[in-house]
């Protein structure tokens, strides 16, 4: 199967989701589809029916563990359903993310897990992937953006955008502006959202 073509389900705690978040970018980068609660579930959706959704078409089920998830009914319930799904159909994969010292579930323990706790997200998304090299990551990176037709602008003092980072806004909602420090005679260069007001800059 192409990683593209591949589908993942993310079980977590919200306590973990900033790690949760940079996880689903990265594997969404290489054109993997993700089912992460944050994109997925739109207001007035109903949770349980978009959950069940997402837990009757995963190829690969990820279970982030910590402290967190090891105490939230949502997490374990959500396990239970992958779990019985992973004994009936060899086609999917079952993965425990370790982010802290709590010890996997038992049901779980013979299944080898991906230890996030000291790994950035683009790491552990080769892990999961099966992508062996930084170079074979790029190149799955690239196919993505090249289907996408994502646009890039590179912003001074800031980097390169494709979107608001805060709203997702376009590019074109991106404005850039100068800004002085009188007292410090420092000049920085910043971008600002016209929607909602993110900036971000440097000193230059």
């Amino acid at each position: 199967m192409a990683t593209q073509e591949k589908s993942i389900f993310l079980s977590y705690n919200s306590d973990d989701k900033e790690y949760v978040r940079k996880l689903a970018a990265a594997l969404k980068l290489t054109g993997a589809q993700v089912w992460f609660d944050e994109w997925t579930i739109r207001p007035g959706d109903s949770i349980p029916s978009a959950i069940d959704d997402g837990l009757s078409c995963f190829d690969i089920f990820l279970l982030v563990w910590s402290e967190a998830a090891s105490e939230s009914n949502w997490v374990r319930t959500e396990m239970e359903v992958a779990v019985t799904r992973w004994i009936n159909e060899e086609s999917c994969r079952l993965i425990p993310i370790r982010l802290d010292s709590t010890p996997v579930p038992t049901l779980l323990r013979s299944i080898r897990y991906i230890d996030g706790s000291n790994s950035d997200s683009i790491q552990v998304a080769r892990e999961i992937l099966g992508i062996e090299s930084e170079k074979a990551f790029r190149i799955a990176v690239q196919e993505f953006i090249d289907e996408a037709g994502l646009e890039f602008q590179e912003f001074w003092g800031v980097g390169v955008l494709v979107a608001c980072p805060r709203c997702g806004e376009t590019l074109d909602k991106l404005k850039t502006f100068e800004a002085f420090d009188e007292r410090r005679d420092d000049r920085y260069i910043c971008v600002r959202c016209t929607e909602c007001g993110w900036e971000d800059g440097s000193e230059v």
